[in-house]
């Protein structure tokens, strides 16, 4: 049987006591993350604007399984024009603990399924066509006025063999 966590509120730092979890037996919770308690995930510019737990514990008499979705929103910079932009995110994770333990922290798990999950190149948009390299205007708001270089590496040698 299943049964939501009602008797008391759902830790913040969702740090849970076995003994209240084995006495609970199968249960569902959900909660809101304070973003306090994620600054620390993301590297900066990113930072998570809001988060979402949903959580299922299943009890047995050695185990206590922990399935989660964690979602919500980042802020996170593009790696071409440097704009801030929010998305929205969704994970799932799974963790076994022992029931001899006395605090199972699933802190620990959400910030680690959320630190695996950070882009290492966010894109604002797929065709973004980022910065000027010489004046630094945003290309994706509309051409800039300089004169294009040459970026190829042989252009020194135009005009060498003749």
């Amino acid at each position: 049987m299943t049964s939501n966590y009602a008797e008391f509120d759902v830790p913040r730092d969702l740090k849970f006591k076995t003994h209240d979890l084995i006495r609970l037996g199968n249960f569902n919770c959900t909660a809101q993350l304070a973003a306090v308690y994620l600054k620390d995930v993301l590297e900066p510019p990113h930072q998570i604007v809001k988060a979402n737990v949903e959580l299922a514990f299943s009890v047995t008499p050695k185990d206590i399984l922990v399935q989660g979705k964690i979602s919500g929103q980042r802020n996170v910079q593009c790696a071409r024009c440097l704009q801030e932009v929010r998305q929205d995110f969704s994970e799932s994770f799974a963790e076994t603990y022992s029931t001899k333990c006395e605090i199972i922290d699933i802190m620990y798990v959400v910030k680690q399924t959320l630190a695996l999950t950070e882009e290492i190149r966010f894109l604002c948009k797929p065709d973004c066509k980022g910065l000027c390299a010489q004046c630094g205007k945003n290309l994706n708001e509309g051409p800039c006025h300089c004169t294009p270089e040459n970026l190829s590496p042989f252009a020194v040698l135009k005009g060498k063999f003749k």
